[in-house]
């Protein structure tokens, strides 16, 4: 029962709790195939060897002050802060309610285990190189790049203020939470198939289609010249930044409740009524065979194309700043002074009982419908050069020679 002076090595081929202090300057090795459990505060300083079987530490401190060689499997069951470097071809398990922290820059192979607790990553290196299966919670409270391939029923849990980059191939199911700092997401399959709770930013700088639901009181960012879409429902609130590349929002709610600051493009390929404020330096497009209303005042320089369906603009400065290509229809559902300049095949449709005025040289092709309200050509050339259906008040304020032929009732 007494204390162990271990000054050379200490070899313990058995299983069961071994509850003795070990001090000294010497090693402990574990060998054999049964699981042995250390439970005492060690202080010894020549590091641990598992060569077989499983050692379990039942305190933070029970493998002294040394590295751990881990050759078979090492169970930390325990809290705290384990800061002994691990290395070797064995695996990690983290097991039993407590959290703790894993602070080294580890180079252990064989793969980490979380079965119970919250097992916290100081360190971009602190889990080794291989593979983890997360049935609790994984926390990453590091800087970098992470790029062990995480699985299991568990949760991940992005904690600090750096920034943290994911680029593996990812299937944990437990969800992600963002409570701070920046989670990179460089794989589109990088948070798993489980919901995200995005309190801080999430940055998504990966192509294909990211269908996990976000909400949250965060900001996503989309960066990279690839093209992302969104398909979920989401709900955060933090506003979306679109810094380089393409974001696709495939339904309507995909950019959440917060405003858009557009630098690049914005692609919605969904119907419905988008309220979200928009505005930057980029472009719009709208596409898909759905009607999409814009009830915003926007302020985006980047212009608007609308490549197939119907675009509604329900405010009259709903599409910004910029010039509009119309290769499909523009529906203008709103009163005032619209001097945007447009362009494109497409229709023109003047919906609803307000009064509004086309101020710009136009020159689109696909004709113009009048289906309510008046609309007011301030400019010759307002209606383009395609036909006039006129099923309401066509006013022409304006001097030259309007050629466009007109119809209706």
């Amino acid at each position: 029962t007494g204390d162990v002076t271990d000054d050379a090595t200490l070899e313990l081929n058995t299983g069961g709790d071994f509850i003795n202090n070990i001090g000294g300057t010497g090693r402990v090795e574990k060998s054999g195939d049964d699981k042995l459990t250390l439970s005492g505060s060690n202080t010894y300083t020549g590091g641990t060897l598992i060569s077989s079987g499983t050692l379990v530490a039942n305190d933070v401190n029970a493998l002294g002050t040394g590295d751990v060689t881990d050759n078979a499997t090492l169970m930390l069951n325990t809290g705290g802060d384990f800061t002994n470097n691990i290395g070797g071809t064995g695996r990690v398990e983290k097991s039993g309610d407590d959290a703790l922290t894993l602070s080294g820059s580890n180079t252990y192979t064989g793969g980490t285990l979380i079965s119970g607790g919250t097992l916290v990553a100081n360190d971009v290196n602190a889990l080794g190189t291989g593979d983890i299966t997360d049935n609790a919670t994984l926390a990453l409270n590091a800087v970098g790049d992470f790029d062990n391939a995480i699985s299991g029923s568990g949760k991940v849990e992005k904690s600090g203020d750096d920034a943290l980059t994911l680029s593996g191939s990812n299937t944990y199911t437990g969800g992600t939470l963002i409570s701070s700092g920046t989670l990179v997401a460089s794989n589109v399959e990088a948070l798993g198939t489980g919901d995200v709770t995005d309190n801080a930013t999430l940055e998504l700088n990966t192509s294909g289609t990211f269908d996990n639901a976000i909400s949250g009181s965060g900001q996503v960012v989309k960066s990279g010249d690839k093209m992302l879409t969104l398909s979920g429902a989401n709900s955060y609130s933090g506003g979306t930044l679109i810094s380089d590349g393409t974001l696709v929002a495939s339904n309507v709610e995909s950019l959440g409740t917060g405003d858009v600051t557009n630098n690049a493009t914005l692609e919605l390929n969904t119907g419905g009524d988008f309220t979200n404020n928009i505005s930057g330096s980029g472009q719009v497009v709208k596409s898909g065979d759905d009607a999409l209303a814009l009830s915003g005042a926007n302020s985006y320089t980047g212009g608007t194309l609308i490549s197939s369906g119907t675009l509604v603009a329900t405010n009259v400065d709903a599409l910004g700043s910029g010039d509009v290509t119309d290769n499909a229809t523009l529906e203008l559902n709103t009163g005032g002074t619209f001097d945007n300049a447009i362009s494109g095949s497409g229709q023109v449709v003047k919906s609803g009982d307000k009064t509004l005025t086309l101020s710009g040289s136009n020159t689109y092709t696909g004709g113009t419908l009048i289906s309510d309200g008046t609309l007011v050509a301030s400019n010759v050339e307002a209606l383009g050069t395609g036909d006039v259906t006129d099923n309401a008040t066509l006013e022409l304020n304006t001097s030259g020679t309007f050629d466009n032929v007109i119809s209706g009732s």
